[in-house]
């Protein structure tokens, strides 16, 4: 017995049938390509996801920071600034790393003084920052602000003596437009309510007029009840002396008639 051999299909199919098998497979992998690109993992899209810019959020936190800041200044404005009238007023330009003195002399013996103002600086058409303070005649700080574009300052002075006020550049390269306010006292300029208007006076005549006439209108109605109790008393008066008076008449006329009937009697004499 023995074992034929099998029979070995011919060279031209065996390279087809490789390459039929080939093209499969470059098939498969090209939809298991696409598959992926057209439908990427969930959680890779969440790893990879780029965050938004916080560009917004950071301008709206300074804008909102710079509001408050506004709406601080005002309200400390109208808290202490009322009616202030500087007596000096000036804005000058302060060179770069450079500082600028003003000063205001308290005589001695003077009472305690009200010393109040301001300052604002600016570079550039736009609102920079400065340093400013304010020392005693003794070299003590009394009042100081640091890297700030405006503020106000307000104080009783407490020595008599010099009060210095600084105001300093410490930018190596840009020049500032500084203007400073200060005053003393606590003088306040005409106002509205200080004035007294024409409608102001009729008014005040019109309520005069009014008073005087509920009070004599008052008055009228109480001398006319009194005078309503005086004639009531009055009449209460007369009627009783005409009834005693009657009374007096018939007494007599009895007493008449009583003794004449007495001496008419015969038989009593």
């Amino acid at each position: 017995l023995f074992r034929s051999p099998r029979p070995h299909p011919p060279t031209g199919a065996f390279v087809s049938c490789r390459s039929g098998r080939a093209m499969k497979l470059a098939l498969a992998c090209w939809c298991l390509l696409v598959g992926v690109l057209a439908d990427p993992a969930p959680g890779a899209e969440q790893e990879f996801e780029v965050p938004e810019p916080k560009e917004d959020l950071a301008g709206g936190a300074l804008d909102a920071a710079k509001e408050g800041r506004e709406s601080g200044l005002v309200d400390e404005w109208d808290k202490h600034m009322e009616g202030f009238v500087p007596e000096l007023l000036l804005t000058f330009p302060l060179a770069a790393r450079s500082d600028e003195f003003f000063y205001e002399d308290i005589p001695e013996g003077s009472p305690p003084t009200l010393i109040r103002g301001g300052f604002f600086a600016s570079a550039s058409e736009e609102t920079s920052s400065v340093e400013f303070s304010i020392t005693d005649p003794k070299g003590n700080v009394v009042f100081k602000k640091e890297d700030q574009a405006e503020g106000l300052f307000h104080f009783i002075t407490k020595k008599s003596g010099t009060y210095t006020f600084i105001v300093s550049n410490h930018r190596w390269m840009q020049e500032k437009m500084v203007t400073f306010a200060v005053g003393k006292g606590n003088q306040t300029h005409l106002q509205p309510q200080h004035l007294t208007t024409m409608e102001d006076h009729v008014k005040a005549i019109d309520k005069t007029l009014v008073d005087i006439q509920s009070e004599s209108t008052y008055l009228w109605i109480r001398q006319k009840s009194h005078m309503k109790a005086v004639e009531s008393i009055h009449t209460r008066v007369l009627s009783f002396c005409v009834v005693e008076f009657l009374i007096l008449i018939g007494v007599s006329g009895f007493q008449v008639y009583y003794i004449k009937g007495l001496l008419s009697d015969r038989r009593v004499l």
